[in-house]
């Protein structure tokens, strides 16, 4: 059993942060917190809010360069993989290995997508590794 198995299927909640649904940055959070004890900001925003794609894209972004977020050349699993349009990364996902996510979009349920192909290759913006403690 792989640990995405228990995450497939979860609902999507706007804003839910938990076991009852989430949104895809509740995901990640939820994923983090159950799987690797880390407890990450809730950062409970709308992403239909061009001020909260603002955010998030700043969140990742201003990350890059001190952290604890550090871009990743190498996907592996647990990196957080962004995705947008334009200049904005508008999604989120959490790799599985080198091609599969684990992610919520819209009203679609939790579930594993190919994020090199199909609608997801041309929206990829990159990969984020969590490092503790913000060290690089």
């Amino acid at each position: 059993m792989n640990w995405s198995d228990r995450y497939v299927g979860l609902p999507a909640v706007k804003l839910g942060r938990g076991w009852q649904g989430v949104d895809c940055w509740g995901l990640v959070e939820l994923v983090y917190r159950e799987e690797l004890g880390i407890a990450l900001p809730s950062y409970a925003g709308d992403y239909a809010d061009p001020g909260e794609v603002a955010e998030v894209s700043r969140l990742i972004n201003a990350a890059e360069a001190r952290g604890p977020w550090v871009p990743a050349h190498v996907i592996r699993p647990f990196d957080v993989l962004t995705f947008g349009a334009g200049r904005f990364r508008s999604h989120v996902g959490i790799a599985l290995d080198a091609r599969l996510m684990l992610h919520v979009h819209g009203s679609d349920c939790a579930k594993l997508d190919h994020y090199r192909a199909g609608r997801w290759q041309h929206r990829f913006r990159g990969g984020f590794s969590y490092v503790e403690g913000g060290v690089q």
